[in-house]
């Protein structure tokens, strides 16, 4: 159903993010269309006592979303995930498939009170050009982060190949004097990872067994399992021998540039040497034994030598890791890192 809404009434504007972030769990959708606000929700979802109160509130609504919509085009990088408490707020960079709600969790785990926004690449909208340096990515980042927030102090995050970038990033914005109390690395490729071939057909050969072992543990018998690993199996080999991908072309305009913008953020990647940095850095890897994989975490430690490790539990599954169920034993690292800091 689809409806405009009427009746000003007024707020606070941390209010009436709540209040927007209250309808969204309820897949109750609002919208700005010129000076009117739209309403998209599932039958029945609309109460009467919700429908009063978007009544009421409407010109604060309207306000709000003029607010945010201009934000957005001045910073399209910063995507906030959690915008209230009084925590040094984070700002994550993610993975090379470019995606902010890969934090989503994370941010959720680590509470109400702690600012997180998670910065989203250009490329990722499919309609900005990607870039092809870390160091460009980096100051990109570094700008939209000052004009959202102009002075500091600020934490600085990145996950998997996006650990390049965050740990980039932290530099530049220290070199410009902000404070930068901890810049958190999680499951972090190093750049060998991809510019090394041997260490990149390992690394990929661990996450493709580590899918195929997942897939294969839904599997109700010991047949099923044995079928699915085999017909694999046919595949990749028929693979090898036709020398070409099994994946399909990808044709939509949206993929499409998401993997483009995947492509040059591992080329990105590959180009990077990281220089030293003497701020304090904190590596969470899924477990321990992740620091002896391809990904090679510790050679971290030539750039950032008084780097601190953080191991989550045995089972965690390292290429899923800031996902539940996960997640929380992540975000207690985190806060315990944090939480060495202050008892310092």
């Amino acid at each position: 159903m689809k409806e405009m809404i009427g009746r000003p009434y007024g707020g606070e504007p941390l209010q009436i993010r709540d209040l927007l972030a209250g309808l969204a769990a309820k897949d109750i959708k609002i919208s700005l269309e010129r000076d009117r606000l739209r309403c998209g929700a599932p039958a029945g979802a609309l109460t009467a006592e919700l429908r009063d109160q978007l009544q009421d509130r409407k010109s604060e609504i309207i306000a709000f979303l003029t607010m945010a919509t201009a934000a957005a085009r001045q910073q399209p990088a910063i995507i906030p995930l959690q915008s209230r408490g009084t925590r040094t707020p984070i700002y994550a960079v993610p993975g090379h498939i470019g995606a902010p709600f890969s934090f989503s969790a994370l941010s959720k785990h680590l509470g109400d009170d702690q600012p997180f926004y998670a910065l989203q690449p250009s490329g990722f909208d499919g309609q900005s050009e990607p870039m092809d340096r870390v160091e460009d990515i980096a100051e990109y980042f570094a700008r939209q982060i000052v004009e959202y927030q102009p002075s500091g102090p600020y934490i600085i995050a990145g996950y998997c190949s996006g650990a390049a970038t965050a740990f980039e990033l932290a530099k530049i914005l220290g070199q410009r004097g902000a404070e930068i109390p901890l810049t958190a690395l999680f499951g972090p490729l190093h750049p060998t990872t991809h510019s090394e071939w041997p260490r990149r057909l390992y690394f990929s050969a661990v996450g493709s067994i580590g899918t195929l072992l997942r897939e294969m543990a839904k599997l109700p018998t010991s047949g099923a399992r044995l079928r699915y690993f085999g017909s694999r199996l046919r595949l990749r080999i028929h693979s090898l021998v036709a020398g070409k991908s099994t994946e399909p072309v990808v044709t939509d305009p949206v993929l499409a540039s998401r993997e483009r913008l995947k492509s040059t953020a591992i080329t990105a990647l590959r180009r990077y040497v990281p220089t030293p940095y003497s701020g304090r850095v904190c590596i969470f890897l899924p477990n321990k034994a992740w620091r002896r994989s391809g990904a090679a975490p510790h050679l971290w430690l030539r750039a950032a030598p008084h780097a601190e490790f953080y191991f989550g539990p045995q089972d965690c599954n390292g290429s899923r890791m800031l996902d539940d169920p996960d997640a929380p034993a992540i975000a207690a690292l985190y806060r315990q890192a944090t939480q060495k800091a202050i008892d310092r």
